[in-house]
Order: C-alpha cells, then structure tokens, then sequence
C-alpha cells in the first residue's frame, strides 16, 4: 500500500502512552496525528485539542473506516493489543503497537496470523533497543557467552490497572518484555526453553510481582533475567544489563545509559549515551511504511518478548523448563541464530 504525502495516523488509546505517542509524532517529519481514540471520549478530546488532531472519538470503527488513516497506534490497556490489532490489520491499517503484544500465547498467535496475511506492516514499540548503548554492547560483545538482564521497579499501587491481572497483568509481563527482548537482543538468539522460579510475594492482585528466569539459547549461550516490582536498586538503577565474553564484559548501569567495557588486564572503558527510542521507532516505522518493507521490530520480535515472558511464568508453576521457540516458530525447526549471525563451533540439541 503506497502512501502519498504525509502518513495519517490514529492514537488508539490516550492515556499516559498515548500522549507520549502523540507528542513524539508531533516530531516526526511527514508523520501526523489525525485521529484520537479512546473508551473515555473526554481523553480522546483532551489529546486531539492538545496536538491539534482532526477529530475525537469513542468508537474503534470510526478510525477503521477512515480511508485517510494509514497507521494505527495501539496504546490501549494490555488485554485489548490483540482484538485491536487484528482488527486494524484487516482493515489495512499499519499498525504500531505498545508492548505486550497481548496477554497470551494463544493471542500473540492470533496476531501473527493477522500480519501474515496482511498487506500493511506490524511494528511493536521497544524503545530500549534504539538506546545507544544498548546498541554499543552488541558492538562491542556482538556473541556473547552469557547475558543478564535485570529490571527492578519500585512497589506498584494496588488499584492502577497494569497490576490487574486481566486488563495488565503485572509488572512481570507489563515491563517484563522489555527486559526478555533485550535479552534476546543482546544475545542474538532465539531462546529454546526456560526455567524460572517466582511467585506473587505481596501484590493483593494475586499476579507474580517477582520473578528470575535462566533462558538456554543455542550455541550454550544462556540468559539470565531477575524481574519484578520489589524495589529499585540505587547502585544498579531500574534497568541492568551485563554481557559477558572470554576475557571481556559489558555492564549496562544508571538505565543503560552508562556502559563500561572491560578487558582482562586493562583498565575499564566508560562510555556514556541517553535515553532515546520513541523518535527513533517512529522514523524507523514511517521509512518502513513509505519503502515499503519489513519492520525493523516486527511481530515476531513482539511475539518472542512476550512467550519468554509468559513461558517463564508458567515456569514458575510447573517447576520444569518450558520451551519458548517451538511456541513462537511451530513446526519449524529452528537453529536459534539470528540473520548474518556467525555460530560458534559449539552445537545445542534443540529439542
């Protein structure tokens, strides 16, 4: 679907990430907010007379049946990503949507199918990976022997709905696929199985609120992940990171912003970057719309981020590993690498 001009897009969903959204299109050459979406009309107005948009609304079919809205933004609460998506798909719609990609396997499948067979583009927003150390670690450790990745948040309040098991489901999934998609990310797999131990210590939702996790990769390359809303760290901040190689490591602190690189018998090298991403997925998504190709972030980036952590879950309760790139792959026999990824003389067994 070739777009002429300037891209038209609609925010689905104006809360918090939804302003956000519309504040980073606003900066987007060639990109503009015309519709705003929401089940509380009063939002929807609030953000459409904010960022000048062209109307409010409360119904999704209005947006869908709006022949000038190229892109569809899903910012909405975590159970609606799927039905939204599937739907604005089927209309023709490119569609960006925030992370999770939903709430269960079975609709981050359901998903896949709808971009499959689409004609438009599906783009899941994961700001983290446009980091520019983030992007400096995999320069600098592009195979690494083993990741971490930790992201501890402070306690959150019992009644905001991303702790509601259904609507949000915590913050190990909520914020949770961040960190599994870094982790993938970091290590240039596709994670074959995991285990995990965890369980809901305090939340009154009843949701996992803690959990660590050890992902096998191909090639013996594993991932460790420590998730959860007991508290922040000072000396590690929010969001950790380490890589780790022969002679060598990365640690990512002060939310990976602050990268020191050290080789065995030298002194450690600090580099420091900033927080960026929401401009960055932005430009990534309209070249993708206007070239007309894949997504750099695509839904099975989404698709993996969100089994891992689900799978990691279901750990938890199961007391055994569960796998992660049979459920995301099928029949499919993957080796785990990643494209222009050179393997290690080292082989794993997937099973």
């Amino acid at each position: 679907m070739t777009v002429m001009g300037d891209l038209q897009a609609a925010i689905v969903g104006c809360g918090n990430l939804g302003r956000t959204h519309a504040q980073h299109i606003s900066d987007v050459p060639g990109l503009t907010a015309k519709a705003f979406c929401d089940v509380n009309l009063d939002n929807a107005k609030h953000l459409s007379d904010e960022y000048g948009g062209g109307y409010a609304t409360d119904r999704l079919d209005d947006v869908l049946a709006d022949d000038s809205i190229d892109a569809v933004y899903v910012a909405t609460q975590h159970d609606s990503h799927a039905d939204i998506s599937v739907q604005a798909l089927a209309a023709g719609k490119h569609v960006m949507v925030e992370k999770p990609l939903a709430m269960t396997v079975a609709d981050c499948l359901r998903i896949k199918e709808a971009a499959e067979q689409a004609s438009s583009i599906l783009m899941v927003a994961f700001k983290l990976r446009y980091f520019d150390m983030v992007l400096k670690a995999r320069e600098l450790i592009p195979q690494p022997l083993m990741v971490s990745m930790q992201l501890m948040d402070n306690r959150w309040g019992d009644d905001i709905w991303p702790n509601d098991p259904v609507r949000g489901g915590g913050n190990v999934l909520g914020q949770g696929c961040h960190a599994t998609d870094l982790l993938r990310f970091l290590a240039q797999r596709d994670p074959i199985e995991v285990f995990a131990t965890g369980a809901n210590y305090y939340q009154p939702s009843g949701v996992i609120d803690n959990l660590a996790a050890v992902f096998r990769f191909p090639d013996e390359v594993s991932g460790a992940w420590i998730q959860g809303d007991a508290d922040t760290p000072p000396h590690t901040s929010k969001f950790f990171a380490q890589l780790f190689d022969e002679g060598r490591s990365v640690t990512l602190s002060d939310r990976l912003t602050t990268l020191t690189y050290h080789v065995l018998g030298e002194d450690p090298v600090v580099y420091r970057g900033t927080e960026t991403g929401f401009r960055e997925e932005n430009l990534d998504f309209v070249r993708a719309i206007r070239e007309e190709v894949a997504a750099p972030i695509d839904v099975n980036d989404g698709l993996f981020s969100t089994v891992m952590a689900l799978q990691a879950m279901a750990s938890t309760a199961s007391h055994r590993p569960e796998p992660v790139a049979a459920l995301v792959l099928g029949d499919a026999q993957p080796d785990g690498r990643h494209a222009g990824r050179s393997p290690r003389t080292h082989t794993v067994e997937i099973r």
